[in-house]
């Protein structure tokens, strides 16, 4: 069994770490938080600085055992009284191991294909369609200013350990964004209204694809940018797709064809 004793966790510090649950103070401190036994072991593996860990004094010897690789890599490691734990964390059932990390400096990579995001603003949505991307090899999602924050915990959470390796680069002018890149790559926009199905299409290698707002979809001025307006066909009587489902369906089609 391993046995590590750790500093306990402040009164202060426990203020501190319930703070980062608010986007103003993740903003103003550079600093975000990844709850649970898999993101903190993800967050371990990654370049991601680690600016501290908190364990439940309960925690079993797996979950001490990574607490104790945070330690030897020289991060101050704290013991939380199962109440104090809970009381930091935002899940109902709590992994017993949570991290304060630090917000990299952003820096866009662009390789195709890329995924571009108008005004998504759903967590849920957003952390899955990062866990997608991460598993289609796409490194890089463009977002406008509006879409949901990618710190904000549930989208850390719903992205499963993918928010490590996928960059969510946010623009203050989507459409100026796209105009740039029509130079080199076809813009393809997922929409409701379009006449094009999906199984019709083409896809070069250097594809973006832009997926929009769950309630109001894409935007006027970057449906107005589009190669190619497309639709998902279907068989039944739904109204929409969820728009990360949709996400899935379109890389996938978009591998299977560059094979």
């Amino acid at each position: 069994m391993i046995v590590h004793k750790f500093k306990p966790m402040s009164n202060n510090l426990k203020k501190f770490i319930t703070s980062l649950k608010d986007k103003t103070k993740r903003k103003e401190t550079g600093l975000f938080i990844a709850e649970g036994y898999k993101l903190c072991n993800e967050l371990y593996e990654s370049n991601y600085s680690t600016e501290l860990v908190v364990i439940a004094g309960n925690a079993n010897e797996k979950t001490r055992a990574l607490a104790k690789k945070f330690f030897e890599r020289g991060v101050e490691v704290y013991s939380a009284r199962r109440s104090q734990f809970e009381s930091i964390c935002e899940t109902e059932t709590p992994q017993d191991i949570l991290a304060v990390a630090k917000s990299p400096t952003e820096s866009l990579r662009i390789s195709y294909p890329f995924l571009v995001l108008d005004g998504v603003s759903d967590p849920g949505n957003l952390g899955t369609i990062i866990r997608i991307a991460d598993w289609f090899g796409v490194n890089s999602i463009v977002a406008s200013k509006d879409c949901v924050e990618k710190y904000n915990p549930k989208v850390i959470r719903a992205s499963m350990g993918s928010f490590f390796r996928v960059d969510v680069f946010y623009v203050e002018k989507l459409s100026n964004f796209l105009t740039e890149r029509k130079k080199e790559a076809k813009i393809f926009v997922a929409t409701l209204r379009a006449n094009n199905q999906l199984n019709t299409l083409e896809f070069p290698q250097n594809s973006i694809f832009v997926f929009g707002n769950e309630a109001r979809g894409v935007r006027k001025e970057i449906l107005e940018l589009a190669d190619e307006q497309f639709t998902i066909e279907g068989a039944g009587n739904a109204e929409s797709l969820n728009v990360a489902i949709s996400v899935g369906i379109v890389l996938y089609k978009y591998f299977l064809l560059s094979k």
